[in-house]
Formats: structure tokens, sequence, C-alpha cells
């Protein structure tokens, strides 16, 4: 059915696992219950969430490193009833709120602009996200799907496991995202899909030997630097890119990425709304029963494909004219000093807002060296005012950047 890191599970692994669920009264009548889960233990985890699923609940993942005060607080924000802490042996009753009326899926927003949002989606919903996506995107059954991303965040559950397993094809489950690790799994299956982050992405590429080839990665989560796409399509057969949001699922899948904005056609069962390439505007999501404003600057190219520029919140207003955040770090990643770059905004007495630049490099670079590269290659307006050279670019658990919180930190 499905591995977990080296080890194989069976379906009938699984419903061992369905069995001892029946014999707990809270979860065997549980088919009304809005239950949360955090746990460690991947395959129970997955087997609570396909249980669960299967007797028309309600499930709401939380990320398996959360402590139990948190996991509880996330829990009761998501008005569960139930908390399985990272056994069904322990199991925290939190409300006697009213029963569901039908089963959904219970995720957060990222954050990444502000305090997370609490999304439902209805099993119905998330059915057919699988069913439209296993259309869209060409893998055939001699593909092995390597899923080194969260298996509770909808691009490891969705997109990974369910549609591997809607496929007929066995996943295999990264639990340990040591790249070294995760490379010798590619290497035992060259045949391969990898699902995982940018940043992941990009380590694995500076760790492959000479000739050694990716076969098909997907990224999906936040835009890559140019520089990083470049380096990994130089080693990649195929390199897909999948763009959306916690209320809709995946909308659109790129299938052959050459720029980091490309994020593809939309699959069929959504409706999507964008501007022009010189007048982009906000993506708006329609789906059955609902309309999603996505925060997300957006355009339509002249083949119908979908292109993210950035979020709205992050766009910076200077002195009446936009600067998109990924066009500045594009240039400041193209000097080979420099690692990492991440530009952010902050408020500004004359120009409304100024751009600011948070940077990581590989040897000594000065800040005078920084301007003076970037005058050659943007506008002035477009040149960061304040920069910060640190170890680590500071990230959220889903690998995305908080560029908000950056502002109100570096001060």
């Amino acid at each position: 059915m499905l591995y977990i890191n080296d080890r194989y599970y069976t379906e009938e692994d699984l419903k061992s696992y369905y069995t001892s669920f029946e014999n707990i009264d809270t979860l065997k009548n549980g088919g009304r219950l809005r239950i949360a889960v955090c746990t460690t233990n991947v395959l129970e985890w997955l087997a609570l969430f396909f249980y669960i699923k299967g007797k028309g609940g309600s499930v709401v993942p939380i990320h398996a490193s959360s402590p139990r005060q948190a996991a509880i607080r996330i829990a009761k924000k998501a008005s569960s009833h139930l908390l399985i802490d990272q056994s069904v042996s322990s199991i925290v009753h939190l409300s006697e709120a009213k029963l569901e009326e039908e089963g959904r899926l219970v995720q957060f927003s990222s954050g990444s602009t502000g305090a997370p949002k609490c999304i439902e989606r209805t099993w119905l919903e998330v059915e057919k996200e699988v069913d439209e996506y296993v259309k869209r995107l060409p893998v055939g059954r001699e593909t092995t799907p390597i899923i080194a991303c969260p298996v509770t965040h909808s691009y490891g559950l969705i997109s990974g496991v369910m549609t591997s397993l809607k496929r007929g094809i066995e996943p295999i489950i990264i639990a340990s995202m040591n790249p070294k690790y995760i490379l010798r799994k590619l290497r035992e299956y060259p045949n391969h899909l990898l699902y995982a982050s940018p940043s992941l992405l990009y380590s694995l590429v500076s760790l492959l030997t000479k000739g050694e080839r990716l076969h098909m990665v997907m990224t999906s989560g936040a835009l890559m630097p140019s520089s990083w796409l470049a380096s990994l399509r130089a080693v990649s057969d195929q390199v897909f890119q999948q763009y959306g949001c916690s209320e809709a699922g995946c909308v659109a899948i790129q299938l052959s990425v050459t720029h980091p904005q490309q994020m593809g056609i939309p699959l069929s069962h959504v409706r999507v709304r964008a501007g022009e390439i010189d007048r982009p505007s906000e993506i708006i999501v329609e789906t059955e029963n609902k309309t999603i404003h996505t925060n997300d600057l957006g355009y339509f190219a002249e083949d119908g494909t979908l292109h993210f520029v950035s979020r709205i919140d992050d766009v910076i207003n200077v002195a009446g004219l936009n600067v998109y955040p990924q066009e500045v770090e594009d240039v400041l990643m193209e000097e080979p000093r420099v690692k990492e770059a991440i530009v952010y905004k902050k408020a500004d007495l004359y120009a409304g807002e100024r751009v600011c630049a948070l940077f990581t490099s590989y040897s000594p670079v000065s800040e005078m060296e920084l301007r003076k590269w970037c005058q050659a290659r943007l506008a002035p307006y477009q040149i960061p005012v304040e920069w910060k050279e640190v170890i680590d670019i500071p990230k959220l658990a889903n690998g995305k950047v908080n560029r908000k919180m950056l502002s109100e930190v570096h001060v």
C-alpha cells in the first residue's frame, strides 16, 4: 500500500488499526465528531485520517511537532470535540458542541501574511480535487511518488498520498527530512516523482554528484528563486509546479516550469480569474459553491497559463510605484556570493513604504557591493534601502516566509 521511510505497510496493517479503533467508543461512534490529531506516528496518523473520513467524521490535522498545549490550543480554535494527542491512548475531550452535519477536512491557512485562518472543506470537495489532479498530472504506474513534505499538510496529504493511492501507486513517505537520506531513496527509485519544498529541492541539487539527475520533481508553497530553478532544471528530467490555496486545495499545475511565476492551467473543477501581464490583479477562485479571494496577485498569459506575481500584502508601494519582492530577490541571488535573499517592506515617512532586504551569503559581501550590483539591474525605487545579513532566513513550519513578521522583528 505505502512505504514510510524504508518500511512497507500493507492495507491489512491499516485495517489492524481500524480494528483497534473500533474498540474505542469515542472513535467507533465518532461519525459526527470533529477530531483533531497530533502524532509523530505517521502510520497511525494516516490510519486515523482514513478511518475518521470513512466514518463521515471531520479531521483536524495538527503538525506532529506541536507540544501538547499548542495542540490543545489549535484543536480548540478549530472547534474540535476531541484531540488525539500522540496516541489513541491519550484522547483529550474538548467540547460538547453541536455534532457535525457533514464530514470535513479542517485545516489552517499558512499564516504567512497574518494569523492563520480555519478552513473547512467537505470530503466531496477533497475527492473532487483528487480526481481532477490525477487527470491533469501525467504520472504512470511505473513512477514512484516520494513525498518529502509533511503529510499533515494538503500538499503532502492530498497531492502526495491521496492522489497516489487513487492511481493505485504505492507512495514512499519520507519521515526523516535528512537530505542525504532522501537522496538515497531517490537513487533507489530512479523513476520517481519527488514532492518537496523549494528550499529542500535546492539542498538536494547541491548534494548531487556530477552527472547525477532527478527524474520528476514537484515544487509548491513558495516561489522558487530564478537561480534555484535554473539549477534544478539543469539536473531534472521534468519540473512541475502546483498552485493552490487552503480554501480550494490545488488549483493549477504547470507541467514544464521555465519561470518561477508559472503556475499552469487551472484544473477543470475550478474557475479562476486574474489580471493581464501588464496589469496583474487578485487571483479569484470559484468552485461549485464558493468564491475565494486568494489575496494573491497574478495574471493569465496568452496561452492560458496562470502566473503568480506576489501576495498582495507583500507588494511594496514606494511613492506610488509597486515593487514586487521576487524581482528584487532574483537580482540579489544572481550575485554569486548571495545564498538566499528575502525582500520585505517597512513604513517610510516620505515614500510611504521602503524596500528592505534580509540575506545570507556564501562568502563576505558588503552592503555597498550589493547596492552597486542592484544599481546596474534595478530601477532606483526597487533597490533596498535597508540591508541585514543573517545566518539563516527565518521560516514558518511549512517553509514559507512571513514578510510581515520580518518587518516587525527587524526594526
